[in-house]
């Protein structure tokens, strides 16, 4: 599978291939119970997001500076009140996504 440019990134097709490198990682606590954590977000170019039932799998799989490759997600729109990134979308990790250490120091950091 080709390897795809994050700025394409769009939900016309199911099958993305993209290479990135993660710029910031942050918890966002639950509104309704601060002590429980709901999403993690990543990058300052497009946003990635998890539901709760996900975050145990990714929260120690994922590094700040480190550069991933991503498979098998979903993308949404980058909608509602609060958004980290212009990005018209946002990356959604799924069950079956795959995210693998990319050792290629020629991923920017922004």
């Amino acid at each position: 599978m080709a390897i795809n440019y994050v700025s394409d990134i769009n939900p016309s097709k199911e099958s993305w291939k993209i290479i990135v490198r993660v710029t910031h990682l942050w918890h966002v606590p639950s509104y309704n119970n601060p002590s429980e954590l709901q999403s993690i977000e990543l990058g300052d170019k497009i946003q990635e997001s998890f539901n709760r039932s996900m975050i145990m799998t990714y929260r120690n799989l994922l590094n700040e500076g480190e550069s991933y490759t991503l498979m098998t997600f979903g993308v949404g729109l980058n909608n509602g009140d609060y958004k980290p990134t212009s990005h018209a979308y946002k990356i959604n990790f799924l069950k079956i996504t795959k995210v693998e250490v990319n050792h290629d120091a020629s991923i920017p950091l922004y």
